[in-house]
């Protein structure tokens, strides 16, 4: 593993120390990535947080980070280690010095040695990362291939307001501890007619619905049985002044009909009135229906986004990267 001069590796690191770097190097439009947003995904019961990287000055001081977040995955219908790439960030001095590189160069080592299969990861088209990550795997002769290219709805909560109901139909309420085997059940069917699925452990049920920081659930129950469930994220964006956005992370309708579906999302809506969310997005990454937004103003925003795959070692995928329409990851 080659470090700067000066430098060292800390695997993981005091996320309070580089929450400051990344708000800090972050400029709008873009979250405000305090200690809690980092907590979202590096502290999931079944994550590792070992798996995250800063580069320290002799002092302590970070100066970059990278984390790597493990999930199961479905790929074309078989179950693969998957690592996810997320929150790179350099400090401003130090960018264009091939440090994004140094850290991706670890990390997959790491990887490797740990027998992951795939190795995923999102950038925003025309970003830096995008040839950083392919530099990274090329020196480890891998290629990174583009499999899909996706952009998100959202709608201006001045624009949803108007098409709300003025009151909750009866059959949403918020999830709670007891709907946790329910809704593990529920999730069976998560995504599952993607190429490309995440999977939710059991472990990580009420951790991702429930106990996570800035997070909201909403389960639809019928006559005693839960048929659906929308999982969001409250977060404040800079654009460039700060804003709270809720952003739906996990979406599952079920066996719902599209009046139901749209019942129960105005009802979720209305729920976070409550927060006063400047405008509420969802990906358009093809595993929910996206009518019942339709109905509610979501229109597609301009930002475009690539998803990247590679195949960390020989064997998994005797075709190779292949391109996927829909596909369910954590995509905030």
């Amino acid at each position: 593993m080659q470090v700067a001069n000066g430098l060292r590796f800390e695997f993981n690191p005091g996320l309070a120390q580089v929450s400051e770097l990344m708000r800090n190097v972050w400029e709008p439009p873009c979250l405000r990535y305090d200690e809690q947003v980092l907590r979202l995904h590096i502290t999931r019961p079944t994550a590792d947080p070992s798996l995250a990287l800063a580069q320290t000055t002799p002092d302590g001081l970070p100066v970059s980070f990278h984390a790597l977040v493990p999930f199961d995955v479905f790929y074309y219908g078989q179950r693969y280690k998957a690592v996810f790439a997320s929150f790179l960030t350099v400090a401003r001095e130090l960018q264009g010095r091939g440090v994004a590189g140094q850290m991706l160069d670890a990390l997959l080592e790491v990887a490797a040695e740990r027998g992951y299969d795939l190795y995923l990861c999102m950038c925003e088209e025309g970003a830096p990362s995008n040839r950083a990550a392919q530099r990274a795997l090329a020196r480890r002769c891998l290629s990174l291939d583009r499999i899909s290219v996706f952009g998100y709805l959202a709608s201006l909560n001045e624009l949803l307001q108007p098409v709300l109901p003025r009151q909750q139909q009866g059959r949403t309420r918020r999830y709670h501890r007891l709907d946790r085997q329910a809704v593990t059940d529920l999730l069976d069917g998560f995504g599952h007619a993607a190429p490309l699925r995440k999977v939710v452990h059991e472990d990580d049920v009420d951790f991702v619905f429930y106990d996570r920081p800035c997070t909201e659930t909403f389960v639809f129950e019928d006559r005693g049985r839960i048929r659906g469930v929308v999982n969001l994220l409250l977060l404040e964006a800079l654009e460039p002044a700060a804003r709270l956005n809720a952003y739906c992370e996990h979406v599952e309708f079920s066996d719902m009909t599209l009046d139901e579906q749209s019942e129960f999302l105005s009802d979720v809506l209305l729920a976070i009135q409550e927060r006063n969310p400047h405008a509420v997005f969802i990906p358009n990454i093809g595993y929910f229906p996206l009518e019942p937004f339709r109905r509610f103003r979501f229109r597609l925003a301009p930002r475009r986004i690539n998803l990247y795959m590679a195949v960390l070692k020989s064997g998994p995928l005797p075709r190779g990267a292949r391109a996927v329409e829909r596909f369910c990851l954590d995509v905030f």
